[in-house]
């Protein structure tokens, strides 16, 4: 519990901040005015006047409807966050992660740093991704799609990227891949227990992810996977970015390129091709990043990187960019209005990266 007092010789004003409740109590005076300019309250009256700079301005807000300046209270506070559209992002490591990479320095998946390019005041950002899951494991997992699904609303927005980790067949329960492909093949998985997982394609659990979102009313965009940081040159060879041997007098660095897409690009072309048979949005993110990283040089890239997969928060930053350029390239895109002053800075991608796929 922290308490602010300001008194003066006719003025008292008290402020109780529970941050336990978030409950906020002011007491003051009928003779006071306040002013408030960012995120400073300013106190005044005829015999004495008191600043006070607030942490956060949500507190500052807190401050404003509970004391009834907004005409309805805290009700007009509550019913603003109930209505309030949420960015869920489904994903792997590549979209959320933690620890520490091999500099010693956080690594992060980029839907972190996603939510710094719109604006909290009109849409909230949920980074519900889990690492090392596939599509599969994702959708079967407890804690991940079965607790997603329930907090989805209308007039949300979903945008899911697998195929990291989807490289199947599963051969047991305990494999994380799903089955190649966007068909409807399945294969039973056997359980410790003895109960039987009927396991589907990399395809089956994004459209039906997709499709109950859809349901909802929320708004689906596929993204194609991120590029991995592993790369290749004619004249030398490497260890995901790093020379194996010391590199010929002949290497010429405008020939490194770039993956483009695990299990050589299928799972960015299945994505392409669900979006399609679904009518619903695709971000190319594969080539989007890729592009981008052959043009800043393999050296740059890789200093982004804890390894070929995981970035550090500066990498992570760039990836959460490019899905915001991608984002805004859609036509008519809904998330232009919901942007930050950041995110508003982001040029939109050229229209080559997204794929619309209206319903005829």
């Amino acid at each position: 519990m922290a308490q602010i007092f300001e008194t003066g010789a006719l003025d008292e004003l008290q402020i109780d901040i529970d941050a336990g409740n978030g409950s906020v109590q002011i007491r003051r005076m009928h003779n006071q005015k306040h002013a408030a300019v960012g995120t400073t309250v300013v106190w005044q009256d005829g015999s004495a006047s008191a600043r006070r700079i607030l942490q956060t301005f949500s507190i500052l807000f807190t401050l404003a409807a509970g004391a009834g300046w907004f005409g309805c209270g805290q009700a007009c506070a509550a019913d603003g966050a109930a209505n309030k559209p949420t960015i869920f992002v489904l994903g792997d490591s590549t979209a959320r992660n933690s620890g520490n990479g091999r500099s010693g320095q956080p690594i992060v998946g980029w839907g972190t740093p996603l939510a710094d390019y719109f604006d909290s005041a009109k849409i909230s950002v949920a980074n519900v991704a889990h690492a090392g899951t596939s599509s599969r494991t994702y959708y079967n997992n407890t804690n991940d799609w079965p607790s997603v699904l329930p907090r989805i609303k209308a007039g949300d927005f979903m945008l899911i990227v697998f195929g990291i980790n989807d490289g199947g067949p599963p051969r047991a329960v305990r494999d994380r891949g799903s089955i190649p492909g966007i068909g409807d093949e399945t294969v039973d998985l056997k359980r410790d227990d003895g109960t039987v997982e009927t396991a589907h394609t990399y395809g089956w659990y994004m459209s039906t992810m997709a499709n109950a979102a859809r349901d909802k009313g929320a708004r689906v965009y596929f993204l194609t996977v991120t590029a991995r940081n592993i790369w290749t040159n004619p004249k030398a060879k490497f260890r995901d970015a790093t020379p194996i041997d010391p590199l010929p007098a002949d290497y010429d660095p405008r020939q490194d390129k770039i993956e483009r897409g695990t299990a050589n690009g299928q799972y960015t072309q299945w994505t392409k091709q669900l979006g399609q048979k679904l009518h619903l949005p695709v971000l190319d993110l594969t080539d989007l990043c890729a592009d981008k990283y052959e043009l800043m040089g393999r050296e740059k890239v890789n200093a982004l990187y804890s390894d070929h997969n995981h970035t550090y928060l500066p990498g992570a930053d760039i990836v959460a960019a490019s899905v915001v350029s991608g984002l805004k390239a859609f036509k008519d895109s809904p998330f232009i209005p919901l942007l930050s002053e950041k995110g508003k800075a982001v040029a939109a991608a050229d229209a080559r990266y997204v794929s619309d796929n209206p319903a005829p």
